[in-house]
């Protein structure tokens, strides 16, 4: 804390920045030879409106830029190769914001409540995108999730109210629950993730509250639809499930209440159970020749159902498969799950 470590109301020691006075406002320039951005750095310079970082820097700690609710623009240099839990949470004026090549993991909370943000680029080399990590960026229209990334963490891009479309890339296994809860002007998903094992779970499906999603496009490449995976969605009105899937896993399509018609291809083998439960307004199926077992209450609840086509391959069906109960028909609507 000696006075020639201070340059300009910033602390800096070796090539480590470690503080920033919170006095700093309008434009700052770090030092050049600086290597890393310490934890906490600048968290609540409220006048501070834009930064750049030199090259050089690896890595930007957490909650570097936190509550930075002046900062407009940031530029990020591609030695870049962490950013930090919380870096940028509640840095509500930032607009724009390219992530370079080189970044592997956007971590928990990066960019949360950014409440102006209209727009980011996440690069190839990113691998997982953590928990809530742009949540609350409700003027987010668009985001590109690209190839590479595995994981999508919890609640990563919940209430952003703005978000209209959004691709899930092949490469993903993962998505957490209530990854995309209450997108209220998702429209369309493009589903793309081949091997992808894990969505959401019973209490907290992916799309929760995404009341406006009527548009769902299912690759060619996709080999089995996850549980829970578009539970729900409850403005889905048809769906094509592409040649290559074979199984639809559990509660998969549950309570997407509008969904009139669905294309079920002969490659599927197995229809799990509560898949199709609560599709009030679905009125036939044909279950194609492949199938061997549907499971339990796998159409439970489909009131509007009167045309069902069940071939001879299948040779095992669960309880109540296509049974109603207008009781849980009360239940199911009003709550939602």
């Amino acid at each position: 804390n000696t006075e020639s470590n201070w340059d300009n109301n910033v602390l800096y020691i070796d090539n480590c920045l470690i503080e920033a006075k919170k006095v700093i406002s309008g434009e700052y320039i770090i030092k050049k030879g600086t290597r890393l951005i310490g934890g906490g750095t600048f968290r609540n310079c409220s006048s501070l409106t834009s930064v750049t970082i030199p090259k050089g820097v690896t890595s930007i700690g957490k909650e570097a830029f936190n509550w930075c609710s002046s900062l407009t623009s940031v530029t990020i240099p591609k030695s870049v190769t962490e950013i930090g839990k919380e870096a940028f949470k509640g840095c509500s004026s930032l607009t724009s914001v390219t992530i370079p090549k080189g970044v592997t993991s956007i971590e928990y909370e990066a960019f949360k409540d950014c409440s102006s943000l209209t727009s980011v680029t996440i690069p190839e080399s990113v691998t997982s995108i953590g928990e809530d990590a742009f949540s609350g960026c409700s003027s987010l229209t668009s985001v590109t999730i690209p190839e590479g990334v595995t994981e999508i963490g919890y609640h990563t891009f919940e209430n952003c109210s703005s978000l209209t479309s959004v691709t899930i890339p092949k490469s993903v296994t993962k998505i957490e629950r209530s990854a995309f809860k209450n997108c209220s002007s998702l429209t369309s998903v493009q589903f793309n993730a081949k091997n992808c094992t894990s969505m959401g779970d019973y209490k907290y499906p992916v799309f929760w509250g995404c009341s406006q999603l009527n548009s769902l496009t299912i690759g060619e490449n996709v080999t089995s639809i996850p549980n829970f995976a578009f539970k729900s969605c409850r403005s889905l009105t048809s769906i094509t499930i592409p040649k290559g899937v074979t199984k639809i896993g559990e509660d998969a399509f549950k309570n997407c209440s509008s969904l009139t018609s669905v294309t079920i291809p002969n490659s599927v083998t197995e229809i799990g159970e509560e898949a199709f439960r609560g599709c009030h307004s679905l009125t036939s199926v044909t279950i194609p020749e492949g199938v061997t077992e549907i499971g339990d209450f796998a159409f439970f609840n489909c009131f509007s159902l009167i045309d069902v086509t069940i071939p001879d391959s299948v040779t095992e069906m669960g309880e109540e498969v296509f049974g109603k109960d207008e009781e849980d028909y009360y239940h199911d609507y009003d709550y939602d799950l």
